[in-house]
């Protein structure tokens, strides 16, 4: 016969073993069942990642969950390298010359979705901070506390916008509010969202994710496959740079 200890010690483990594993199994439901019943985030205080409900034809990406922003209490900080940095408030900005257009975003994901989108041309707001000869580019700061880099040529090209509204209602929490950039010849991680901050700098740096995926600082659309979302996924080849339908 075996030992009674030996038998109580195994048999202690295996119901550890089993207590842990249900643990586990039920940890992993249960976020799939919260994904999938607060897909819109509706009544929480926090937005984040989901493609869920309504988000099945628009995907939406954070890099970390944040808090509503009250629009009320924003600001936009544009400073750096810069004559006169400045403040901003929403109403301020939507003061400037508006621009609309349909663009379409490209995901590394391989995704793409498209949307109409209102707001203002860079060049617009640097006539009143006016950058340094020395400013290459901005560094934007983000309330989910990602970072982007995105150089002065490609921000005052012609299709570049920072946008305050899409498809004819202002910007949702989910995609971007208060302020979002849209550069839809660059990828997806190229186009921060729910800017806080605006800081002009002396050379191209890294961003988040460029910190921890194999892309590019860069950033520019390269040839390639798209699965549009809004065109049931179907794949297309795509030439490089904005996805013109």
């Amino acid at each position: 016969m075996r030992p009674f200890g030996l038998i109580r010690r195994r048999d202690f483990l295996a119901r550890l073993i089993s207590a842990v594993g249900a643990l586990a199994v039920g940890w992993f439901k249960s976020p799939v069942r919260a994904w999938a019943g607060a897909g819109d985030f509706s009544g929480a205080d926090f937005v984040g990642k989901t493609r869920a409900g309504r988000y099945e034809k628009f995907y939406v990406n954070y890099w970390r969950s944040l808090r509503r922003i009250r629009a009320e209490t924003w600001a936009l900080d544009v400073g750096g390298l810069c004559e006169a940095p400045r403040r901003f408030g929403l109403e301020e900005l939507k003061a400037l010359p508006a621009v609309t257009q349909t663009s379409r975003l490209k995901c590394v994901e391989c995704w793409s979705a498209k949307a109409e989108w209102r707001g203002f041309r860079v060049p617009e707001l640097e006539k009143l901070v006016r950058p340094l000869p020395s400013a290459v580019g901005v560094v934007f700061h983000c309330g989910d506390d990602y970072v982007e880099y995105l150089d002065r040529e490609s921000l005052n090209n012609g299709r570049a916008l920072l946008a305050y509204a899409m498809d004819g209602e202002p910007l949702t929490h989910e995609h971007g509010f208060p302020l979002r950039a849209v550069v839809p010849f660059k990828y997806g991680y190229k186009n921060p969202k729910a800017i806080l901050r605006m800081e002009y700098v002396t050379e191209p740096l890294p961003g988040t994710w460029s910190k921890i995926g194999p892309y590019s600082v860069d950033g520019t659309i390269l040839p390639g496959w798209d699965h549009p979302l809004d065109r049931g996924k179907v794949r297309r080849r795509i030439h490089g740079g904005e996805i013109l339908d």
